[in-house]
């Protein structure tokens, strides 16, 4: 079944004499040499030759990515169809029955460093926002929220996930981390916390910032994508929809083209 015409020292004169390498522009070494009988050499030429008269892949149309990256930034198509502009209300949120005590102080201080946060340097929306993604990184991840060093680190991680999900802090919004680690006593970053917050609130569709949709939604596309749409303020959510309805039209127009 091995080819004995296909000699190996023979490769380079094959080579020079314009025959295609699998090996790129190196010389195999023998180990990797495989010598195959015609039959199986022609049908691998006419495979190789087959592949490469295949057009290329279609590129995924604008509309398509601008979709896809409002389901990781809401939480999926239905979240992302279900989208409005009412601002978020005060559902007087109450920490759960039968909390271990260390947990229960550990969301209470922070419920109150949140609070205090969002009057300094944000509004009222942002306050309901941040308390409602606390208590989403405790139900999903509460060791998250027991293991970090102290409350106003992990203040400050929930400020920087919810934050920029919200694009409030800088590069998008006004607000650095300078102006945050000396308010909340906090004596590291908050990208580190806030990685592992980000990390338990994200939902499923994952995404990359290669694939952003450059084309669709202006600053909005500077999102963080946790994947919550009830983490996000009603003017970022009014920029979603414009994202949206551009994205839908053109999906119409190309389905009817």
């Amino acid at each position: 079944m091995y080819d004995d015409y296909d000699d190996y020292d023979d490769y380079g004169g094959r080579e020079a004499a314009g025959a295609s390498s699998w090996y790129g522009d190196r010389r195999p070494d023998r180990e990797e040499v495989v010598h195959l009988c015609p039959e199986c050499r022609d049908l691998m030429g006419a495979v190789v030759g087959y592949a490469r008269s295949l057009p290329e892949p279609r590129r995924e149309p604008d509309w398509s990515r601008a979709l896809r990256w409002l389901d990781s930034v809401c939480g999926g198509r239905d979240a992302v169809l279900g989208l409005d502009t009412v601002p978020l209300a005060d559902d007087g949120l109450e920490l759960p029955d039968g909390l271990p005590p260390g947990h229960r102080q550990r969301l209470e201080s922070c419920l109150v460093l949140l609070d205090a946060t969002a009057r300094q340097f944000f509004d009222e929306e942002t306050g309901i926002a941040l308390r409602r993604g606390l208590v989403r990184l405790h139900e999903r991840a509460p060791g998250v929220v027991t293991g970090t060093r102290s409350a106003s680190l992990l203040t400050l991680g929930v400020v920087w996930a919810v934050g920029h999900a919200n694009g409030q802090l800088f590069p998008r919004g006004v607000v650095t981390e300078k102006e945050l680690k000396p308010y909340l006593n906090a004596t590291q970053g908050g990208s580190t916390i806030g990685a592992k917050v980000r990390d338990a609130l994200a939902g499923p569709f994952g995404w990359s910032p290669v694939d952003r949709p450059w084309s669709y939604g202006g600053q909005s596309r500077d999102l963080l994508p946790l994947g919550h749409a009830d983490l996000l303020v009603s003017s970022v959510r009014r920029q979603l929809l414009g994202v949206r309805e551009r994205a839908l039209a053109a999906q119409v127009r190309e389905e009817v083209a």
